[in-house]
């Protein structure tokens, strides 16, 4: 099975989660090229690993589920958009962002961060 199979198969009956993730991609593609990898998260890479898409849904409420994005970059960010921050390594802090809207997801401010989060990608 191809990515855009998987994609499609991830996204079934999911309409504005995919719009969201499209959005991310296009921003993503915009800083240089990437691979894509479905599994349960889709995953963005180049030399390494530099962002983690999935959609979260605990409550049920949901049926498309809430879109997060965890993005790796060399240092922490400070910024209201961040859900939360973690260092996992030396040079390695894990950014997780809850991305509510198609804005969101084209806005300026996540492109800022996948581009910080492209180049870790970069090794």
């Amino acid at each position: 099975m191809n990515p855009t199979d998987e994609i499609e198969d991830y996204f079934d009956g999911k309409p504005d989660s995919l719009a969201i993730f499209e959005a991310i991609v296009d921003t993503a593609e915009q800083h240089g090229e990437f691979d894509i990898t479905v599994k349960r998260q889709i995953s963005f890479g180049r030399t390494r690993k530099f962002a983690w898409f999935w959609l979260y849904n605990v409550t049920k409420k949901n049926p498309d589920g809430i879109p997060h994005l965890m993005l790796a970059i060399d240092h922490p960010i400070d910024t209201p958009h961040v859900r939360s921050v973690e260092q996992i390594g030396k040079q390695r802090w894990n950014h997780q962002i809850v991305i509510r809207s198609l804005d969101d997801a084209n806005s300026t401010w996540l492109a800022e961060l996948i581009g910080l989060a492209h180049d870790y990608g970069a090794g």
